[in-house]
This record gives structure tokens, C-alpha cells and sequence, in this order.
């Protein structure tokens, strides 16, 4: 779940985007328009939507902004399952801009193209100077071809291969060749330094299609979207075990992100004092702010309140900070340090000036729970519907906070969400009712 600053834009008609598409370039007075109406366009999976887009990638405009609009229109094709655009995106395999080739691979692996010839050319690319050899492997992986294993054994040891390459090659030689001793491998990827790497690494583990790895990868110290996408992702039908692992027990974890479970990464000169420990919760390495509340939680609690509310206006403004210090007011919450202000932060959080899918929002949920009975369930019927909740992580959290309550009409209320349009928060409504 990602964001995209075309999402706050206002939205553009069906009719306005094929408008903007099929005019000239000559005719276009800002070019990023073509981006836009490609982004809108997505909304409309319809032939007619399909014939626009495939008319627009066929021009060749040197302008990067068209370029831009163009790989996403031959994303977009590919998400409308547009078989008939295949032999028109397998030409931009020997195109010399990169990224257009990128795109085409990756539409080509999500149309599941089984033509041996188109096939074959994207194998070739393992052999060329290529920089993103990481989305060929992938490819090839989704598309069972088992042809190149050879090379990709050798990329999976290559002293010049990226950490992406050999991980993608990992998740590889597990999937096509049933090789599950490089499990470990994709294991010891989710402790690399770089935070880029980890998050390939959890792609890897979903490409490689193994629940046994969800225990060490709830534990590592990632975003919890990713997390989730895992589990989502790799998790089979609705079932509550599956390896020994319950699926409850995992994503309970990732909700609550207490950071005590969280294995971090040793950092040097990792200073102990509050005010530096603050400024960690702004870092962009996930592994940082986890360590930092893992200090902060030992910190005296008046002082951490202290620096956490007259940072907050600072924090506001970082989406990535703002789930840290909430986490942390929760950490203060369990010590029983109450902040008089925390409920009009709460209210801020879960309002529409944010987008549903913001990782605070279920730490905010989780708050409100725990401080306003009369307020959490006056937001009930709001949290347990798919359309004022679309992001399923949200309907969970109300049903996890449910849970806990000591009430009798608890099974009553969770109901409402019975009939989820979401796996995960179905069963939990189902273990709550039963």
C-alpha cells in the first residue's frame, strides 16, 4: 500500500483522459498531463480504455514526461489483463531506454505471456548489460521458466551481483528448483544494513512462496506494510493454522509493533539521550526508530512526554515520524502516563485530512480503545465498513481492540463484520463471535 500524490488530485472524467491522450504533443500545453490522465484512466478497465492506451504507447516522443506516461500506460495495460497488447509491449524489449524495458518485462511477467519467442528475448537480457537484471529474475520466476536456472545459480554467487539480484536468484532456485536450503539465505537478507535490501528481501520471500519464513520476517525491523503484504500475499485461504503458525498470532504482532519484538540491527555510536532518541523517530531506516523507542521505553516517561509533545508539531509534517511518536505515547499509555492532549491527537489521526491507508491510523484506533469507550464505539459502524474503512489493516485493529474489551455485547458488535470483504478480519470477527 503506497502512496501517490496523484491520489489527492481532483479527479479526472473518463472521457477528459481519453481527451488528453489523444491529442499531439504539439497540443499539450503542460506534458505531465499525459501522466495524469494515464493514472486517472486506470480507474476504467474497459476495451475501449484499452484501445486509447495502446494507441498512446505506440508514438515515440523523446519528452520525459511522455516517457513516463508511457511506461505507466504499459503498466496499466497489464492490469487490465490486456492479452492483445503483448506483441506491442514485447517490441519495447530491445528498446534503448532502460526503464521502458523494465516496464515491459514486469508487463509481460503479470500478463503471464507463454510465447517461447518473447520468452526467450527476455532471457536474453540476463546475458547483456542490463542494470535491473533483479526484474528479469522476478519475471522469469513468475512465469515458471526454469531454462536460465543455470545463470541465475551463478548470479546467486556473483561477487558483482547486488544484494537484489542474488535475492531475487534465491527466491528463484526456491521456486523453480525446490532448493529450500536458500531459505536461509533470504532469511539472513531481511538483517542486511540497508533498508532497501530488507524490503527486497520480503518480495523475494513472496516470490519464493514460503510460510515458514513469516516468523523471522514479523520480527525484522521493516515497515509493517510490508509485513503485512506478506502475510497477505503468501497466506493460504482462511485458515488459522497453517506450518505451525497461526495467522492470528502474526498479524496481532505486526498490529501492536510492540518494538520488543522487534530483532534490531546493532547501530554505532547509537546515542542514549532523549532528545537524539527523538530525532531517530524522523530517520527513514525503520530499524533506527525501532531502536529509538526501544531506548525511549527504558527513559524516564515524564521526559519522553515532554520531548514528544514539543516535537510534535515538527512531527505532523512527516507521515514516517508521526507513527513512531504515536507508538510511543502508546508505549507511555501501558506505563499508565496519560497525556490530556492525546485524544486530540487521536482525532487528528483518524480524520479525512489523512488517507486510510496511513500506518498511524491503527495505532490511533488502538489509542482511541484504550482511552474513550463512548468514542471508539460511536466510530464502530464506521470502522467495520469497507467503504469509510477501505484499508482492511484499519477493520482489523477496531476488531482487535474489540477483543480485548470486557463487555457483553462485544459479539454483537462484531458482527458487523462478518461479512468483510477481507479474509483476515472475517476470521477474527469469526473467532470473536464463537
Amino acid at each position: 500500500m503506497q502512496s501517490n500524490p496523484f491520489h489527492n488530485l481532483p479527479k479526472i472524467k473518463k472521457r477528459d483522459a481519453i481527451n488528453i491522450l489523444r491529442k499531439p504533443i504539439s497540443e499539450v500545453k503542460i506534458l505531465a498531463d499525459y501522466y495524469k490522465a494515464v493514472f486517472h484512466l486506470a480507474n476504467f478497465p474497459c476495451e475501449e480504455s484499452e484501445i486509447i492506451l495502446l494507441d498512446f504507447i505506440k508514438y515515440d516522443y523523446e519528452q520525459l514526461e511522455y516517457k513516463i506516461a508511457k511506461r505507466k500506460a504499459i503498466e496499466v495495460l497489464a492490469i487490465f489483463d490486456c492479452k492483445k497488447a503483448i506483441p506491442i509491449i514485447a517490441d519495447f524489449l530491445k528498446n534503448d531506454d532502460d526503464y521502458l524495458v523494465e516496464t515491459a518485462i514486469w508487463s509481460l511477467g503479470k500478463l503471464k505471456c507463454d510465447d517461447i519467442d518473447i520468452i526467450n528475448s527476455i532471457c536474453s537480457i540476463l546475458y547483456k548489460q542490463f542494470e535491473n537484471k533483479r526484474i528479469v529474475i522476478q519475471t522469469l520466476t513468475k512465469l515458471g521458466v526454469k531454462k536460465e536456472i543455470d545463470k541465475i545459480r551463478l548470479l546467486s554467487t556473483d561477487k558483482k551481483s547486488s544484494n537484489g539480484v542474488k535475492g531475487a536468484s534465491f527466491a528463484a532456485l526456491v521456486k523453480l528448483c525446490g532448493e529450500e536450503d536458500k531459505l536461509s539465505d533470504l532469511k539472513d537478507f531481511l538483517r542486511l544494513s540497508n533498508q532497501n535490501d530488507r524490503h527486497c528481501a520480503v518480495q523475494d520471500i513472496i516470490n519464493a512462496g514460503h510460510i515458514s519464513v513469516l516468523p523471522d520476517l514479523i520480527k525484522s525491523p521493516i515497515s509493517p506494510s510490508f509485513k503485512l503484504q506478506a502475510l497477505d500475499s503468501l497466506w493460504i485461504g482462511e485458515i488459522l493454522l497453517c506450518k505451525n503458525i497461526n495467522i492470528f498470532n502474526c498479524i496481532d504482532s505486526v498490529i501492536l509493533d510492540d518494538p520488543k519484538t522487534i530483532n534490531t540491527l546493532y547501530i554505532n555510536n547509537f546515542k542514549k539521550d532523549i532528545a537524539f532518541l527523538i530525532d531517530q523517530l524522523f530517520h527513514t531506516d525503520f530499524n533506527r526508530c525501532y531502536q529509538s523507542m526501544k531506548e525511549l521505553e527504558k527513559s524516564p516517561s515524564d521526559e519522553v512526554l515532554y520531548h514528544l509533545n514539543n516535537n510534535w508539531d515538527r512531527a505532523k509534517s512527516d507521515y514516517g515520524a508521526i507513527y513512531f511518536f504515536i507508538n510511543v505515547y502508546k508505549i507511555l499509555l501501558a506505563k499508565q502516563l496519560y497525556d490530556k492532549t492525546i485524544l486530540d491527537k487521536v482525532d487528528f489521526l483518524l480524520s479525512d485530512h489523512w488517507p486510510n491507508y496511513m500506518k498511524f491510523k491503527s495505532s490511533a484506533i488502538q489509542i482511541l480503545g484504550c482511552l474513550s469507550d463512548t468514542k471508539f464505539y460511536n466510530k464502530i459502524n464506521k470502522l467495520s465498513n469497507d467503504i469509510h474503512t477501505p484499508y482492511w489493516k484499519n477493520r482489523y485493529t477496531a476488531l482487535l481492540v474489540l477483543q480485548n474489551k470486557q463487555i457483553h455485547i462485544k459479539k454483537e458488535l462484531a458482527k458487523l463484520f462478518l461479512n468483510d470483504s477481507h479474509r483476515f478480519v472475517r476470521l477474527k470477527a469469526q473467532e470473536i463471535c464463537s
